[in-house]
């Protein structure tokens, strides 16, 4: 081959190449216009769905601290509960057993009342027996609700003087030899 035939080959071939760069360039240029707007669509999305999973990042760390927060709470709440319902149950243990302290109270002040009810009646008895004795030795005793003088006997009223009358009230046996009135 020659150079002529090289030269005009490679004219030929050139503007063979350049319309094919053209057209690649041409294809080229047609398909970066068309990925533009696309590349952009997609980078604007892109960037929208990392905002956004960053802000719903950031508001799960806020549910997460406030749920926390509200365990404690409820743990705090129903520790309080468990010692309110531990002071009740030793409160109704305290009352159940000062009610059994009065109940045995009340029955040992019943039994010592009934006790003392009994003595009561028993020395009422006795003061009644007591009181019918009297009466009954003041009636056979001979004496006189209207005398001023104990133990006077009408039978021996005359009789006896009244120096041995004391003697006579005073348990002294009544002799003959006692001077008569």
């Amino acid at each position: 081959m020659t150079f002529a035939d090289l030269t005009s080959k490679s004219m030929k071939d050139q503007p063979d190449e350049k319309s094919n760069g053209d057209k690649a360039e041409g294809l080229h240029s047609l398909s970066t216009r068309r990925w533009r707007p696309a590349a952009l669509t997609l980078g604007f999305l892109c960037l929208g769905l990392l905002v956004t999973v960053i802000l719903l990042i950031i508001q799960l760390s806020q549910v997460s601290d406030l749920l926390k927060q509200q365990k404690a709470n409820l743990t705090h709440q129903e520790d309080v509960l468990e010692g309110q319902a531990l002071a009740q149950h030793q409160a109704e243990k305290a009352s159940q057993e000062s009610q059994r302290e009065l109940k045995e109270m009340i029955e040992t002040l019943a039994h010592k009342l009934d006790e003392k009810s009994k003595e009561l009646m028993e020395l009422y008895q006795q003061n009644l027996i007591l009181q019918e004795a009297l009466e009954k030795a003041a009636n056979f005793s001979g004496i006189h609700p209207a005398s001023r003088r104990p133990f006077q006997f009408p039978v021996l009223v005359g009789v006896v003087s009244e120096e041995t009358q004391p003697l006579m009230a005073l348990g002294g046996r009544y002799s003959f030899d006692a001077p008569l009135v």
